[in-house]
């Protein structure tokens, strides 16, 4: 069997396994609190249920989105919304279709998009880029996340920023929905004087505003703002399974360390890594990996980062893949492999070890569970730095 043969098998085996597993998500809850589960698409379709009812500040509400939450599943746990209101308006058409169709759907055409970017991206690296991340898309695409939206976002940035197109800020602009995925690439757009992809990033950014205001009201933005307070209130009380997140914020609160020097170091990490962006781009370094680099930093910045967030460090891996296995010995390319695995999958593989033991019980042990995803993420950045420090294999250090 030739190696492109091979290649072309593996991707199409792939392919197939995620598209199988969005349709078995898709047919094992085709309901809202089928089986008493709810997963993250979940609250995206109660909250498009709220802004067609007209009551889309009451997503924001802990009290009433943990009414409807409990009423659908019968325990206390839930999950806060806390989506900028641009968001609130890409979900509001979700309840126009029965839940499963409206999964499989936007599931499908998420991962579809996603793939086709890292394709354009990786070219012929693309069946390892997609064997690396094999982990944190299959997290991704069973709970239905938007994680391949934003992948796909930062991947179009990428793409028009290295053809020298100002129109990188539309995609810059729309990752208003996530936006401290979008800090990176921001950091690389001002450090490389593009003032043009600012400029319409912030014009996006204002209409989308607009156009949510127009539609929501004015009393989205307080109702955003009190849900943003809940979410740092929740954060440092450890309400959200940290173990599953990969900051730094959640590798110190797991180890113990007070909240409030937690998000005093993850603020210095992500000054450290905006810094180390800016400072490459001045440098002159490689285009492909400066803005590698921009991706990998996005993933540093906030202290609410999950397992599935890692999707869009793909768009960083697909870029800087041959550079990495012309410099990287099998060993370590291996050990970048499993370490991007841990990162992803670790925290759902947990999850899943104790799915049958009772609500409270798995509350109890995730909040005493350290967040190994962060530990491999960090160890993962170290490999990768240390692998391009060095010349490709056969040419002399300069």
């Amino acid at each position: 069997m030739t190696g492109a043969l091979r290649d072309r098998l593996l991707t199409g085996l792939l392919i197939a396994f995620f598209y199988f597993a969005i349709w078995q998500s898709a047919l094992m809850l085709p309901d809202l609190g089928s089986e008493g589960v709810l997963v993250d698409f979940d609250a995206f379709y109660i909250v498009g249920q709220l802004v067609a009812e007209g009551r889309a500040t009451d997503a924001y509400d802990l009290s009433v989105m943990a009414d409807i939450q409990r009423g659908l599943t019968g325990h206390d746990g839930f999950m806060p919304w806390t989506y900028p209101p641009q968001f609130d308006l890409l979900v509001a058409g979700l309840p126009m279709m029965p839940r499963g169709i409206a999964y499989a759907l936007v599931t499908g055409l998420g991962l579809a998009w996603y793939l086709w970017v890292l394709a354009r991206l990786a070219g012929r690296y693309f069946p390892s880029v997609l064997l690396a991340l094999v982990l944190p898309i299959y997290v991704t695409l069973t709970i239905g996340q938007n994680a391949f939206v934003t992948g796909a976002l930062m991947g179009g940035f990428v793409l028009l920023t290295l053809k020298g197109r100002a129109s990188a800020g539309l995609p810059l602009g729309l990752l208003v929905i996530k936006p401290h995925l979008g800090i990176g690439l921001g950091v690389h757009a001002l450090a490389a004087g593009r003032w043009r992809v600012i400029g319409l990033a912030l014009v996006v950014a204002l209409v989308s505003a607009g156009l949510a205001t127009l539609a929501l009201g004015p009393e989205i933005w307080p109702a955003f703002r009190q849900g943003m307070a809940n979410a740092q209130t929740a954060l440092a009380s450890q309400f959200y399974p940290m173990f599953r997140m990969t900051s730094v914020y959640a590798l110190l609160h797991t180890l113990g360390v007070p909240p409030s020097i937690a998000i005093g170091a993850q603020g210095a990490v992500a000054l450290g890594a905006c810094a180390a962006v800016a400072a490459t781009v001045r440098r002159g370094v490689p285009l492909r990996q400066t803005l590698a680099l921009a991706c990998f930093a996005s993933a540093l910045v906030s202290p609410y980062l999950y397992d599935y967030d890692l999707v869009v460090i793909g768009v960083g891996l697909a870029l800087i893949m041959g550079d990495l296995r012309e410099r990287g010995t099998m060993v370590e390319i291996v050990l970048l492999y499993a370490l991007l695995w841990v990162a992803g999958g670790w925290g759902m593989i947990h999850a899943i070890a104790r799915a049958g033991l009772p609500w409270e019980e798995r509350a109890a042990q995730a909040r005493e569970t350290l967040s190994y995803g962060a530990v491999a993420y960090l160890l993962l950045l170290a490999l990768g730095a240390r692998i391009l420090s060095r010349p490709p294999r056969g040419q002399a250090p300069a």
